[in-house]
């Protein structure tokens, strides 16, 4: 075949499935992570691609059941406070306080120009509000097909792993103790990878849960795995909701005239900044790569550079694609 008519079908086939990369590469890592739970029951079933089914199944009631659970948990919380902020609007935010902090609030928010831009500000953010809803609502089809290569994908990556090692064997043209000593790595940099990243997620979710029982926020428990999941998501995590808890509590106690409360709410944000995001900034990266054996800055550069070109899952599939880079071209050079 002509080098330039290779290079063609490569490239037309890349942008054929390039909507589907993350949902690709989810499968796969999905496949990776219940490999062990397959081969267990592989013999067992007697059928390679019953037992996949069986696995996929699991999957995926592992992530809708606690995931409908937690949104029915969350839309409920969501309803309180809703229902509690609307309450104090109603009575007036700042009428039981009677310092100058709340005075000078009132002053300002009687202006005709500061209320004008207030409720135009309202305005904007029920539109974008709306937009973001219309446009979930119009993706559905979109994840209901990305949910279903997913799993697609996982299946036959379980069902067929073995195969596909073998045929990575003789593509890579190694010899066997240098491709054993590759795959070892390459287990060894993606269960790092995941495993510490989800390991950071966990333990921002413990912090986040602990500092609101501190601070005395309601089911801290609930807002503390919240956090722990928001964590997973890039552009999002803990401080969506932290940081409105604490802004929440400083402003009831303004509302109350409560220097206690003002307190926590201030406690509770530089609690949210240095500890729970502290966490995140400093400690992922430096505990990714230690469990990866992968240099931190490897894994820095993946991270930012994997959510630029893949978005929030490149977060993982960043670092783990440098590292196998890094780690493939050392043992060429080594060959």
């Amino acid at each position: 075949m002509p080098a330039g008519l290779f290079v063609l079908l490569l490239v037309v086939s890349f942008f054929i499935i390039k909507p589907f990369l993350l949902a690709i590469f989810s499968g796969a890592l999905l496949a990776y992570l219940f490999y062990p739970l397959y081969r267990f029951l592989s013999p067992r079933v007697r059928s390679p691609g019953m037992a996949s089914v069986v696995v996929c199944v699991f999957v995926l009631l592992l992530i809708l059941v606690p995931g409908i659970v937690l949104l029915k948990t969350l839309v409920e919380q969501a309803y309180v406070i809703f229902v509690l902020v609307k309450q104090r609007l109603a009575e007036g935010l700042f009428v039981s306080c009677q310092n100058s902090f709340c005075q000078a609030i009132e002053n300002l928010t009687s202006d005709p120009t500061v209320s004008y831009q207030v409720q135009e500000l309202s305005r904007e953010v029920t539109h974008w509000v709306i937009q973001k809803g219309s446009a979930l609502l119009v993706s559905v089809p979109q994840m209901v097909v990305n949910l279903f290569i997913v799993f697609f994908v996982m299946f036959y990556f379980l069902k067929d792993g073995e195969k596909l090692h073998e045929r990575l064997h003789t593509y890579l043209r190694l010899k066997k103790s240098k491709f054993a000593a590759l795959v070892g790595r390459i287990k060894e940099i993606i269960h790092g990878i995941v495993f510490g990243y989800f390991i950071v997620a966990l333990v921002q979710g413990v912090v986040g849960a602990i500092g609101f029982f501190l601070f005395g926020v309601s089911s801290p428990l609930f807002w503390g795995v919240i956090m722990g999941l928001l964590a997973l998501i890039p552009y999002v995590g803990t401080g969506f909701v932290w940081l409105p808890a604490a802004l929440f509590i400083f402003v009831d106690g303004l509302s109350q005239d409560s220097t206690s409360l003002m307190f926590k709410g201030v406690g509770l944000f530089v609690y949210g900044a240095v500890l729970i995001s502290g966490i995140d900034n400093i400690i992922r990266p430096k505990l990714m790569g230690e469990k990866a054996k992968v240099h931190p800055a490897i894994i820095l550069l993946g991270i930012f550079g994997g959510i630029l070109i893949f978005g929030p899952l490149g977060i993982i599939i960043g670092p783990v694609v440098l590292a196998l880079t890094s780690e493939i071209v050392t043992t060429y050079w080594k060959k």
